[in-house]
């Protein structure tokens, strides 16, 4: 069937995509003004939000902000973005949406609004070049002074942790430890602009500087060095130092008939050998002394068997018998007439190379061996045990040079390096 005359007669109307063709048309001539007002004509004729967004990108990147009509253009661009952006999760896709919408108002000649939205994206450097293009004084004053506080934040975490850096290196560990805890503290209750900042990131690296720190920390009140070819000698500062068969004592040794605690070394007040004082009181002295724990075997000093809790002063050296034939132990007390409390101890039987163990109750001079004294001292700086080397012993710790009379905490891994009148002596630390 034909239709009727009338309607053939009738011009058919354009179409919506006649209305893009158009305004590429006029873009394509250089006629840019109409071009743009048929686009945002067109562009409010379509109800997808993603197509809006597409067709007022393509004139966004066609037109500037020159002209009123490209103004209008990127201002519609910016208002679909934000409305679009209110529906979207926090994220990385919407903080582009974000960005986009800043820069489009940018060229909207809405330079106000445009900071508004970089500050809340932390974006302040990208707010304060908005806002004084806007000519928002108040604004950018504020956003200069939030950057002012930011990079203050970031150059004092930037010095501490160079100076944290050259006190690991150096062996001043405390002082570095001290640092980290000052500079680490309000991490958790950054919030604002500085969250947003650099000074988390080094932050963090600080926070790993701390874990790697407290690994290598000591797991107690000791320290093992190995030294010269293959030989150990273990460190023990704590007040006491118990002998017996259980693993957690500070001299493990076998034997079935040994008790799990059966003697210890410790500080004992005994009678000085002067005598009695002017005063009439008798005078008394620390010495290192040993003492049966109510060991079931009997403890033996020089083969004259100690009774149970009575500490019996160490006046040179000799051999400790733990019961009558489970475990003897040489035992050589540090030198007292020179002050130095302490004893080095080593279970028989076990070969030349058997480790010494050094008894030093809070710290000391440093043996490693009864005829291998070294000009070093030891001392407990919890959570650190440090070393302090006499002033004219040439050291190194790793590749660092230390100064004359160094003093440095000791961590796990270190090397120490001692230039000793018989030659060069390192010293590897181990704290497991």
């Amino acid at each position: 069937m034909r239709p009727p005359a009338a309607a053939l007669d009738t011009p058919a109307r354009p179409g919506p995509g006649d209305g893009l063709a158009r305004a590429r048309a006029l873009e394509h001539t250089g006629d840019h003004a109409r071009a743009a007002a048929l686009r945002l004509e067109y562009a409010h004729t379509l109800c997808g939000t993603a197509q809006r967004i597409a067709l007022l990108r393509e004139g966004a990147a066609r037109h500037s902000g020159a002209s009123e009509e490209g103004r209008s253009l990127h201002q519609a661009l910016a208002e679909t973005l934000l409305r679009h952006a209110e529906f979207m999760e926090d994220g990385a896709p919407r903080r582009a949406i974000l960005m986009e919408a800043a820069r489009a108002l940018e060229e909207a000649d809405q330079g106000a609004i445009a900071g508004e939205i970089y500050e809340r994206l932390h974006m302040l450097r990208r707010a304060a070049v908005a806002y004084e293009r806007a000519g928002a004084v108040t604004q950018l004053e504020y956003v200069l002074g939030l950057i002012d506080r930011i990079e203050h934040a970031e150059a004092v975490l930037q010095r501490a942790s160079d100076e944290i850096d050259a006190a690991l290196r150096e062996g001043r560990r405390f002082f570095a430890h001290g640092l980290l805890q000052e500079h680490l503290q309000d991490a958790r209750t950054t919030r604002g602009p500085l969250a947003h900042s650099g000074a988390p990131l080094l932050r963090a690296a600080l926070a790993r500087v701390q874990a790697d720190l407290g690994v290598a920390l000591p797991r107690g009140q000791r320290v093992d060095l190995r030294w010269g070819t293959g030989q150990v000698t273990r460190v023990v500062l704590r007040a006491d130092l118990r002998l017996g068969r259980s693993p957690d004592v500070e001299l493990s040794l076998g034997g079935a008939s040994l008790s799990r605690e059966h003697a210890a070394l410790r500080l004992e007040a005994i009678a000085a050998a002067t005598g009695s004082s002017a005063h009439g009181l008798d005078e008394v002295e620390l010495a290192v002394a040993l003492v049966d724990l109510g060991s079931r075997a009997g403890t033996f000093w020089r083969g004259e068997t100690l009774a149970p809790g009575e500490p019996v002063a160490l006046e040179g050296p000799g051999e400790l018998a733990l019961g009558l034939s489970a475990a003897r132990i040489e035992v050589h007390p540090l030198p007292r007439e020179r002050g130095e409390l302490g004893a080095l101890l080593r279970p028989q039987g076990q070969g030349a190379a058997s480790p010494w163990t050094l008894y030093l109750p809070g710290g000391g001079p440093l043996w490693l061996a009864p005829d291998r004294p070294i000009p070093a001292v030891l001392e407990l700086r919890p959570p650190f045990i440090a070393v302090r080397i006499a002033a004219g012993v040439r050291a190194q710790l790793g590749q660092e040079p230390l100064g004359p009379g160094a003093s440095i905490e000791l961590l796990h891994g270190d090397r120490l390096h001692l230039d000793l009148p018989d030659g060069r002596l390192t010293l590897e630390i181990s704290m497991t």
